[in-house]
């Protein structure tokens, strides 16, 4: 019986953190039961390496910003305080040791990231440092019959702990974020209030003058307009 915490655990770029990565969290939250969920910015991603990202600390600012005022959520900096490269089979290591035997780990994980996962470094560890891997669809990565099957093959040990998480499916991508911003398009209600107002506020994504105002200063909501 399991005594300790559940914690799921939701690592990414986060550049930026959007309403895509915050249901994900809260469809996780609820159907897996959890305690709490651990939003992971990675420090220095490997499959980022040759593309270029905003540094770590606007990346972390921006997951506070996300989460604040939900005590579901949480930011764990774990990536950012050890040395190398951010494997997660290394970080989840970690947080095992930290959290100690007892806690129930799930790793959180879109459609297109669990589909890559026999490519990632060491996955087998990976699968084995965790109690749960969820997953959720993605719209717009194509589905094969027997995904799950040939995934099993490749890594048996996720039979049994493979989730797949059901809710509603958000075509947003990061990408598409920052090339919003470049292009001077609004991102309100993509990302949330704070987030919104941090990349205005610190000139992410575009030059000062590509920028447009889509959020009241420093995230505070404005007066609604009432008609009779």
């Amino acid at each position: 019986m399991q005594k300790g915490p559940s914690y799921g655990i939701l690592g990414g770029t986060f550049d930026p953190p959007h309403v895509g990565h915050l249901v994900l969290a809260q469809e996780a939250y609820v159907h897996l039961r959890l305690d709490r969920v651990w939003f992971m910015p990675a420090a220095d991603p490997p499959h980022k390496a040759g593309h270029t990202i905003s540094p770590w600390e606007d990346r972390r600012a921006m997951v506070e910003a996300a989460i604040a005022g939900d005590p579901r959520f949480a930011l764990t900096t774990v990536e950012h305080d050890r040395p190398g490269p951010s494997y997660t089979v290394d970080t989840l290591r970690i947080l095992r040791d930290t959290w100690g035997p007892a806690a129930r780990m799930a790793l959180i994980l879109g459609w297109d990231m669990l589909a890559y996962l026999p490519h990632w470094h060491d996955p087998v560890g990976v699968v084995a440092s965790v109690d749960q891997v969820a997953a959720a669809h993605r719209p717009g990565f194509l589905r094969a019959e027997g995904d799950v099957e040939r995934l099993v093959a490749a890594l048996p040990d996720l039979r049994e702990k493979l989730v797949v998480l059901p809710g509603p499916e958000i075509d947003l991508a990061a990408t598409a974020l920052r090339e919003r911003v470049a292009s001077g398009l609004p991102i309100r209600y993509l990302v949330s209030d704070g987030v919104c107002a941090y990349i205005t506020r610190h000139y992410l994504y575009a030059e000062p003058r590509a920028h447009v105002r889509d959020a009241p200063p420093d995230g505070e909501p404005g007066e609604p307009e009432v008609r009779p």
